[in-house]
This record gives structure tokens, C-alpha cells and sequence, in this order.
């Protein structure tokens, strides 16, 4: 009896000491790779920030003496004084924590700074303006998700930091744009209402877009700029990007942006509406009617652009992407 015992008690330890070692046994291997996601993640965003500066820098230089506007001019010098700190600051991050970041631009950004190169006053001030909030609606994104979701402590508390300094930055480049004249001169006089859900051509003759909406200076009441929608069926899954609003101008029955190709507007960062966005669209969804009429806050008609009412100009809800 004693004997048979035993042997009961031998074979229940052979069979459960597998499985006792399985479950002391640690899982390295996913560990590591979680590390290495977290640490792709965060260089993805250190290298990315880099090229930002840099390209800020190199273009704000060329504002400085290429640009028409004293205003733009200032701008730039902004621009590059701001950017070179936010760039001193990654370059010692990095340095600390043994991180390569990117010593000349990529190709992308490389193509848009030659393309300023080759441009002089009012079509250099229009086409830099136009970079600038594509760029910084670009850098906003990514610094928000880094802010939201970045691992590393030290660049998740850059990218909080430096959210201000770029949303600054983004409503300067509104202010400026509608006092800037493009290189055909003074805001057209094609009434608002008309332009809803128009198509939009480059001056080669490609579609560009079709016009969603049109944002406002929230003082003036004057337009700065058409928001365009490209693909999607009947507006829905479309990419909405914004066109300065001096640069379009009426060809018969058609509407045409100068200096802007269709290469550059798929290049573009998706518009976002924000709570201080102030339109002429629809209160909800940011999208035109494409009725021949709209009708403002305090149901009067708006008319040509000199002469609606400003006073009570739509500010539609952030879009629900």
C-alpha cells in the first residue's frame, strides 16, 4: 500500500513540473519587441520634428529675401528664430539619449523649398503663405499625436511645449494671407454663394477640387480661404484641403487657381475645421449645399463680397472625420 503510494505521488510530479516551469518561465521576447515599437514610434517623431525645422529655417531664410510684404518678411524671420530653438532643443535631446536625427531634408520638403527658390515678390509672398499653413497644419498633427500617444517621458513633454508655439504660428499665417495680394491683384469679385460646389481647375486645365466651403476673417467678414473637396462620392469619404482665396479667379464659368498644381494640392495636409474656424458653409458638417443661396446666423442673404453681411458669419462644428 505504502509502495503504491509513492508511485502515485512520483508520476503527479513528473506530469506537473512542465507545467509549473511553463508558468515561471518570462516572456523576453515580447518585451523587447514592445521596446523596439516604442522606440520606432518616438525616432519616427524626433526625425520627422527635424525636418520640420530644418525646412521652417531654410524657407523662413528665403522670406527674409525673397518676400514682397514686410509683413511676410517678418514672418519668416519669425520662423526662423523659433524654429532653430525647437531645433537646438531636439539636437540635445538627441545627443542625450544617443539618437540620429536627419541632417538635410528629405526629398519632399527639398522639391517645395526649390520651388520658392524660383519665385520673387507677390508669387513668392503667395505661394510661401500657402506652404506655411499646409506645413503647420502638418506639424500640428504630428505633435499632437506625439503628445497624445508618444512613450518617451522627455519627447512627449517636447511636443506638449511646443503645441502652442505652432498653433501661434498657424493663426499668424491666417492673419496675414487675405492682406496679401496675389499675383493677379485684388480679391476677386465673384460673389460667395456662386462659388459653392463649383469645380475648381489649375491652370493647365486639371480638376483640382470642387468648393465645400469658404472661411471668413472672423472681423472683416472677407474671404481667405476655399475649402476644396477631392474624391469621394457626393462629399462623402472626400479629403478637404484649403486654397488661399486670392488665388482663384473667374474664367467664364469655371474657376481657376493660379500658381497651384494639382501635384501640390495632393501634396497637401486635410483641412480641419477647429471651434474658432469661422465659414460660410452649413453649421454642421463643414460641407456646401450647392444651392445658389446661403443664408447666414440671422437669416439675411449673403451677397458678393463686398457687400454681405459679416456680422454674423457661420462657424460650423470640427468636422467628424
Amino acid at each position: 500500500m505504502k509502495r503504491h503510494h509513492l508511485l502515485a505521488t512520483a508520476a503527479m510530479i513528473l506530469f506537473t513540473a512542465p507545467a509549473l516551469s511553463l508558468a515561471q518561465t518570462p516572456a523576453p521576447a515580447k518585451t523587447a519587441t514592445e521596446k523596439a515599437q516604442t522606440a520606432q514610434q518616438d525616432m519616427t517623431f524626433a526625425e520627422k520634428a527635424a525636418i520640420s525645422d530644418m525646412f521652417e529655417i531654410q524657407a523662413g531664410k528665403l522670406a527674409q529675401d525673397q518676400a514682397k510684404e514686410q509683413g511676410v518678411k517678418q514672418f519668416g524671420s519669425h520662423m526662423v528664430a523659433d524654429h532653430t530653438k525647437t531645433s537646438d532643443a531636439m539636437k540635445a535631446m538627441a545627443q542625450q539619449k544617443s539618437m540620429t536625427l536627419p541632417t538635410k531634408l528629405d526629398s519632399e520638403h527639398q522639391q517645395k523649398l526649390d520651388k520658392l527658390r524660383g519665385l520673387k515678390g507677390d508669387q513668392f509672398d503667395s505661394a510661401y503663405l500657402q506652404g506655411q499653413m499646409d506645413a503647420h497644419q502638418t506639424a500640428i498633427t504630428l505633435f499632437r499625436q506625439q503628445a497624445e500617444n508618444g512613450k518617451d517621458a522627455d519627447l512627449k513633454r517636447f511636443a506638449e511645449q511646443s503645441l502652442p508655439t505652432l498653433e501661434q504660428h498657424l493663426r499668424q499665417v491666417r492673419d496675414l494671407r487675405p492682406n496679401v495680394a496675389s499675383a493677379g491683384g485684388a480679391q476677386q469679385s465673384t460673389s460667395f454663394e456662386k462659388m459653392m460646389g463649383k469645380d475648381v481647375y489649375g491652370e493647365n486645365g486639371k480638376k483640382l477640387g470642387d468648393v465645400a466651403d469658404i472661411i471668413l476673417d472672423a472681423q472683416t467678414g472677407k474671404a481667405t480661404q476655399v475649402i476644396l473637396n477631392r474624391g469621394g462620392v457626393l462629399g462623402i469619404g472626400a479629403k478637404q484641403v484649403a486654397l488661399d482665396y486670392n488665388l482663384l479667379r473667374s474664367d467664364g464659368d469655371r474657376v481657376v487657381a493660379r500658381q497651384v498644381t494639382e501635384d501640390q494640392v495632393k501634396q497637401m495636409a486635410e483641412f480641419k475645421y477647429d471651434d474658432t474656424t469661422v465659414s460660410l458653409g452649413k453649421r454642421h458638417g463643414g460641407s456646401a449645399s450647392g444651392s445658389s443661396t446661403d443664408h447666414n446666423a440671422t437669416g439675411h442673404s449673403t451677397g458678393a463680397a463686398g457687400g454681405m453681411d459679416s456680422t454674423q458669419p457661420r462657424n460650423p462644428q470640427p468636422n467628424q472625420q
